[in-house]
């Protein structure tokens, strides 16, 4: 798409970060390795990290993560795909945020301001695949770096970013 003035902004052959290098490698159920579809290294100057992934059936292991938080924001997606009914999530997930837990069932959007701690991401049933999307709203690449550091240190809430 690059040949015109604007292709540049239109990708749809996304960044394979490699699932070896991830602490999520070996995951059964969900696509990876990660597939970024927009940030900063395939569109210059673009403030948002761009991850889609589709979750086909309970993870295994399950929860993919445990508590953490960010230092930039994050919208979360999760989007049903029953062409009949595309509100219907097709799953009962459990969401943590702050001290609160949350079931979802219906295709919604969450906001996670920088700092608020989030997850585990419990999946209580997967009736039909559902799509994840996930915006990281930072011009550094913390979130690529969250996602893929060897090594969680026990107790951390924040981890060490980039």
């Amino acid at each position: 798409m690059a040949d015109s003035k604007y292709g540049k902004y239109i990708i749809s052959n996304p960044l394979i970060i490699d699932s070896g290098s991830s602490k999520h490698g070996g995951i059964k159920g969900v696509t990876f390795p990660k597939e970024i579809f927009m940030n900063k290294g395939l569109v210059k100057g673009c403030p948002t990290l761009v991850d889609i992934g589709w979750h086909f059936t309970i993870p295994d292991p399950d929860p993919v993560e445990q508590t953490h938080s960010h230092n930039f924001d994050t919208v979360s997606c999760f989007v049903g795909s029953d062409p009949k009914n595309p509100s219907n999530l097709g799953a009962v997930l459990e969401m943590q945020l702050g001290d609160e837990k949350h079931m979802l069932t219906k295709t919604c959007v969450i906001f996670i301001p920088k700092g608020l701690s989030h997850c585990p991401l419990i999946h209580r049933r997967i009736d039909r695949p559902y799509l994840q999307i996930i915006f990281a709203i930072s011009e550094k690449e913390e979130y690529i770096a969250f996602q893929f550091q060897d090594a969680i240190l026990p107790g951390k809430k924040t981890l060490p970013l980039t």
